[in-house]
């Protein structure tokens, strides 16, 4: 068995998995990234809603009809 070549490729395969493991992170972290995005987008339209859409008048109020003879 070639144990100098197994020791050159060593290298090699761990920096591949470690380069994987760091892609796999930084997709997460993107991912994480996309979504907290997504949920302030839809937070801000729903407060942009509610303040564009007017409330509902009160019963007692704006009733008085001043009426002069």
């Amino acid at each position: 068995m070639d144990i100098e070549r197994t020791q050159n490729v060593s290298p090699v395969l761990s920096a591949e998995r470690i380069a994987a493991q760091q892609e796999v992170a930084a997709l997460k972290l993107s991912n994480d990234v996309a979504k907290s995005q997504g949920q302030a987008s839809v937070q801000l339209i729903q407060a942009a809603v509610g303040a564009a859409t007017p409330s509902q008048p009160s019963g007692s109020v704006g009733n008085n009809v001043n009426i002069k003879v």
